[in-house]
């Protein structure tokens, strides 16, 4: 009894020393300043020799906590872009302390506003990276007139912050410089190591839709964009070393589709119907796994976002006996392929 109440004598005596200390004005300087060099300080978190993805946003549309729409960050050995830049995921590259500053492009894949809602704040934040001309970004036919909305939306923002910054801010390197890409397929990047490959998917009635395969080396990745269930996937993927796809739940969108039908929200009900017949569902890209036979299944974009145990597991109904080497998603999840290797490994950003 006597040890229970000196270390609780101890304890309080403890708590009162570090209230005391944390009022002194030089340990709080210090404090933050080292939190400030945190949050300037750019991180490196990709290997080197490496086809390295980030996802920087993994839901869908239906909300979901801590998870951003949907954005993946590519490393290719030096060269770096971003594919797709849905709500929040500029966010989550911010929060990384991701060095734009050499940036090959954005890339989209189709137009709905999950995947570009971020575009003007990568615009931005690389641009106050340090950017020094417009913004490339590369995109199926609309992205021009899409890209042109956003600079003109924020057109007198670009000049006020200009003039107010001067020399780093120069007005020239503000905007977009945009490509864009048709047909069933496209070479739409190309150095000494890396190509990127465009390939037309089916989102109707969203067209034009694009998939992407990634060559960096000897190692391979397929990106999905959005799409249903299509030979052309399972094509493009035989044998690359990760295929990411975005991925129905049928069991918990059809859940959730009863559960909003029977509280009379009609509206909501009708959209959780329309969307099951422009995904592919679960089983469906674990078959396309299985049938191109990927080394790992990335699931993103996920329809809907588990929330926790249970909900994770109805998400997977079914999959492991088609598919077994797969993984779920979440902001964060680092999948790296180092080349001359075929070791995948699969890390979480803090």
């Amino acid at each position: 009894m006597k040890l229970f109440k000196y270390i609780l004598i101890f304890l309080v005596i403890a708590l009162v020393s570090v209230y005391f200390l944390l009022q002194n004005h030089s340990i709080q300087n210090r404090l933050f300043e080292n939190t400030v060099r945190g949050l300037f300080q750019a991180d490196e978190i990709f290997m080197s020799d490496a086809l390295s993805v980030a996802v920087c946003g993994s839901r869908a549309p239906l909300p979901s906590p801590n998870r951003a729409e949907t954005c993946l960050l590519v490393q290719a050995g030096t060269s770096k872009f971003i594919i797709d830049t849905g709500r929040g995921s500029a966010d989550n590259l911010q929060r990384w302390r991701v060095d734009y500053s050499d940036l090959e492009a954005v890339i989209l894949s189709h137009l709905h506003s999950d995947h570009i809602s971020d575009l003007h704040e990568v615009q931005f934040q690389s641009w106050l990276g340090g950017r020094k001309t417009p913004l490339s970004v590369i995109g199926p036919v609309g992205t021009a007139s899409t890209a042109q909305g956003f600079e003109q939306a924020f057109e007198l923002d670009s000049i006020y912050r200009s003039e107010h910054h001067g020399a780093i801010l120069p007005i020239e390197a503000y905007g977009y410089d945009v490509v864009e890409f048709d047909g069933d397929s496209a070479l739409i990047f190309q150095n000494e190591d890396t190509s990127i490959t465009a390939f037309k998917v089916d989102h109707f009635p969203v067209d034009p839709s694009y998939a992407f395969k990634i060559e960096y080396k000897d190692r391979s990745i397929v990106l999905s964009g959005d799409t249903i269930s299509l030979e052309v996937m399972t094509e493009y993927s035989k044998g690359v070393d990760v295929l990411f796809h975005d991925a129905l739940a049928l069991p918990l969108i059809q859940e959730m589709e009863r559960i909003s039908k029977e509280l009379g929200n009609d509206i909501v009900s009708k959209v959780l119907f329309d969307i099951q017949d422009y995904h592919a569902n679960t089983i469906e890209v674990a078959d396309i796994a299985k049938k191109a036979e990927v080394d790992l299944l990335v699931f993103y974009h996920l329809i809907p976002a588990p929330v926790n145990y249970i909900s994770e597991q109805m998400f997977l109904r079914g999959v492991d006996e088609i598919f077994s080497n797969y993984h779920v998603s979440e902001d964060g999840t680092l999948v790296s392929l180092p080349a001359g290797s075929d070791e995948i490994f699969i890390d979480l950003i803090d």
